[in-house]
């Protein structure tokens, strides 16, 4: 019914591993990937060679990896999108995507990894990690089976970037800002660039604008007596040379053994969560956390069966507006429904008769009373960064209608508000009206962390901070501490600050997903379905078992959670699937 792990298959994927020659098996996070290694070295009972590759382990263990594989010398390999690209591995007859793809571009990309020959099919399983993730594969297959691929439209070019080009520029040699100006309008991206926005920028690689020129660092650029600009010394090429690049890591810490070797990094903000004696899932081993030296995470090997899993910022694959939009329609039209798992067929016709079914153009709204209090579930299949987007704004709105929100849950398919007094059709039309993306977005983005993160990166990009000097790089708590007072600075004596303004353009992109959430709710205006009902609908029980999974710990989750699900099931159902459901 939920989750998004797939450990329920791992019996089964280790039988298919057995059956293979060499198989990659593909997961969409690597904490997801730590997870599913452990699980099946504990039941690899034939000691098959199994190897676990993911972006956040050592260089030199993820090269052994490749070595070995390239040579044949693996059953399995349990990765995340590290292995998605650049691979040749002729060897490899099966690929095994677990939990659902979020793209048809990227389930084509990783099934092409098997039977890497031109005169032979590529073979793949995939593994839903729970009801809502069936759908999603299937639409996945069918868009590879029409050739419909994922496809978003080009983004505009960013004013950091655009600021690191002209410092580029700068360092290699004079240059005229008319004639700059005119070159970067050919590139696509900056084609419909404003001459205003280009002297903002031109400005601030000059001298930082109007907040900062008064300090000499951020002076860049002088002009010459015949109109050109320059560097204003070699520092700024060589700074320039050491800093250039539009990739902004993470800030992470290296993880090592006590007195022994690096197994690679994990991001600081997991280990500000750990205290000395707990364990964590990393590299493939149960290990126990001694302490942090400088920027180094001290470990050793670590016993208990309660570890921590390291989670990741840059983990979340964005569910793609073409996979949504299959799922909705085949949500829509029964006609399909016999093809699907029998259990997941009946959870669908239980809908049609508890409740409604969601339609492709409009948006369901269920409000049900449960525990006390009054849950508003959307079936919005806008995506887990939109959603939690929207589950922010949405509480601000209901606070202030006097609704008394408690707290929400998101998933890639679905938003689950709770609180204590019962929404009307009228609350609901209220508080999903388009003007939620003015005042509403503007509070909350200056309230929460997400813009000081975001402007971390924009500054680095832009050249404003710099992590690498001569004899020594900056550690991440530098460059965060540095940007943070830039950007309080800049809020409260520039607030249209060119990288301000990059810096908000940039959050609406990613992690907030602004623009698939200003879609969605022009698309569903005046289109909303307001269904109050007696009880949990069937569909929404899948979005209740994620509340306050995180904060569950020990040996007695599968039963709470076993427990919580028979009762939401029985309830949703009326008992009438309970013959049908392995619980």
């Amino acid at each position: 019914w939920s989750g998004h792990m797939g450990s329920y298959a791992v019996e089964d994927i280790y039988e298919q591993i057995c059956c293979a020659a060499t198989t990659l098996v593909f997961v969409n996070t690597r904490a997801q990937a730590e997870i599913l290694f452990q699980a099946l070295w504990k039941i690899n009972e034939q000691n098959l060679p199994i190897a676990l590759h993911h972006g956040s382990l050592a260089a030199e263990q993820r090269r052994k990896v490749e070595a070995v594989m390239s040579k044949g010398g693996l059953r399995a390999v349990v990765a995340t999108s590290s292995l998605d690209l650049g691979i040749d591995w002729a060897a490899v007859d099966l690929v095994i995507q677990v939990g659902a793809p979020k793209g048809s571009s990227r389930l084509l990309q990783r099934i092409g990894r098997a039977n890497h020959r031109l005169d032979q099919p590529s073979r793949a399983i995939l593994i839903p990690a729970n009801r809502f993730e069936v759908l999603e594969c299937q639409a996945a297959i069918d868009a590879v089976n029409e050739m419909t691929l994922d496809g978003e439209l080009p983004s505009e070019g960013t004013l950091d970037v655009l600021a690191q080009h002209i410092l580029g520029t700068a360092c290699a040699g004079l240059f005229h800002p008319d004639q700059l100006y005119e070159e970067i309008l050919t590139a696509a991206p900056y084609a419909d660039l404003s001459r205003e926005d280009f002297d903002a920028v031109l400005r601030f690689v000059t001298d930082g604008g109007y907040a900062l020129r008064t300090y000499d660092r951020f002076r860049r650029l002088r002009p010459t007596p015949d109109g050109l600009l320059t560097v204003v010394n070699q520092r700024v090429a060589r700074s320039y040379r050491m800093n250039v690049g539009t990739i902004v890591e993470a800030i992470t810490l290296k993880v090592r053994m006590r007195r022994g070797r690096f197994l690679g990094e994990i991001e600081e903000y997991f280990v500000q969560g750990l205290t000395p004696g707990d364990t964590f899932l990393f590299a493939g081993q149960l290990l126990k956390f001694e302490g942090v030296r400088e920027t180094i995470v001290e470990v050793s090997p670590g016993k208990g069966d309660d570890p921590e899993i390291p989670a990741y910022m840059g983990g979340r694959l964005p569910f793609t507006t073409h996979l949504s939009d299959r799922v909705r329609a085949m949500l829509e039209d029964d006609r399909n429904w016999p093809t699907l798992p029998a259990p997941v067929e009946d959870w669908l016709r239980m809908q049609q008769w508890r409740s409604v079914m969601p339609k492709k153009d409009r948006l369901l709204v269920e409000v049900f009373p449960r525990g006390g209090k009054f849950y508003l579930v959307a079936y919005c299949f806008a995506g887990r960064n939109a959603h939690q987007t929207l589950g922010m704004l949405l509480t601000r709105r209901m606070e202030r209608a006097g609704l008394d929100p408690l707290g929400f849950v998101a998933s890639d398919y679905v938003i689950a508000i709770w609180g204590l007094k019962e929404p009307t059709t009228e609350d609901v039309a209220a508080i999903f009206d388009q003007d939620m993306l003015g005042d509403d977005l503007e509070e909350w983005m200056a309230e929460s962390t997400l813009l000081k993160r975001t402007f971390r990166n924009v500054a680095v990009i832009a050249g404003l901070i710099e992590r690498k000097l001569p004899g020594h790089e900056k550690t991440g708590r530098q460059v965060t501490f540095n940007a943070d007072l830039i950007y309080d600075v800049l809020r409260s004596h520039e607030p249209d600050h060119v990288l301000l303004r990059a810096t908000r353009a940039d959050a609406a992109r990613g992690l907030t997903d602004i623009r698939r959430l200003a879609e969605l709710l022009v698309q569903v205006h005046g289109k909303i379905d307001v269904r109050h009902l007696d009880k949990v609908s069937p569909l929404a029980v899948p979005i209740l078992l994620e509340i306050g999974k995180e904060q569950v710990y020990g040996g007695a989750l599968d039963t709470l959670l076993e427990e919580a699900e028979a009762n939401l099931v029985n309830e949703a159902t009326g008992g009438q699937m309970q013959a049908n459901l392995p619980i």
